[in-house]
């Protein structure tokens, strides 16, 4: 019998996940800690028990934005260490992030296992979006090859209702589109959905019992709301879905 989980949120300005980290350097259980601070637009700083972690392959504790340009060489490089772990979320590989694209993390330590999210700068020059993700796979389950965490390919979600706002800089249309993507994140695997909106107008698909999309099979489905341009205040995007497992 398939198995289906209510899955959704809604989303304002800047609170877009674009990664989701976690340290495990040792047993969930330990005292030890983690922190992950981020310079907007110069660096990503990991650290254990206070020291910066240099476990990393091409890479001190910190990682220069400089270097690791986009999201898929972040994501690489830490997955490198075997202290860490990380994962794109609402976003691809290609996602730029050695301008402001990040919002800036200071120091706030957290426990083995825990989860973190880098969130993206909605403004920046050439981002200008909202995105969600509705995740076929849980959190960490692709991360280094575990065969014990394989279990995403049993999952695909659907899409029942998005409303979304934004207010543009120019008073023109804005786009609404609804992607499919795998779990690595690479590129678009096609476009499901595309709307232009009114400036300033929401857009609601309105409630369906069945779903708008269904992803295939271990795939997720990528929701973006974006513009050339626009200002933060009043933007925002609600998504409404599922995620089906096979038993």
């Amino acid at each position: 019998m398939k198995t289906l989980t209510s899955i959704g949120a809604h989303v304002v300005a800047d609170g877009i996940k674009k990664l989701r980290i976690r340290c495990v350097g040792y047993a969930e259980s330990s005292e030890h800690y983690a922190d992950a601070v981020v310079v907007s637009a110069t660096s990503l700083a990991l650290s254990i028990d206070g020291s910066a972690d240099t476990t990393f392959s091409g890479a001190s504790g910190t990682l220069l934005f400089a270097t690791y340009t986009d999201l898929g060489k972040l994501v690489d490089e830490i997955n490198s260490s075997p202290n860490w772990e990380a994962e794109i979320v609402a976003g691809l590989r290609t996602d730029a992030i050695n301008g402001s694209e990040l919002l800036a993390r200071s120091t706030s330590v957290f426990r083995m296992y825990e989860e973190i999210g880098l969130y993206g700068d909605t403004s920046d020059s050439g981002v200008y979006r909202i995105g969600y993700l509705l995740e076929s796979n849980k959190p960490f389950e692709t991360v280094h090859g575990l065969s014990s965490q394989k279990t995403f390919h049993q999952n695909r979600v659907g899409l029942q209702r998005i409303r979304a706002l934004i207010n543009t800089s120019d008073a023109g249309a804005w786009d609404l589109s609804v992607y499919e993507v795998g779990s690595d994140r690479a590129a678009s695997l096609g476009t499901l959905y595309n709307a232009t909106p009114a400036d300033n107008t929401e857009k609601d698909t309105g409630q369906t019992d069945a779903p708008m999309f269904h992803s295939k099979y271990g795939n997720s489905l990528y929701i973006v709301a974006s513009d050339a341009s626009w200002a933060d205040s009043g933007a925002y995007l609600g998504v409404e879905g599922f995620r089906e497992q096979q038993p």
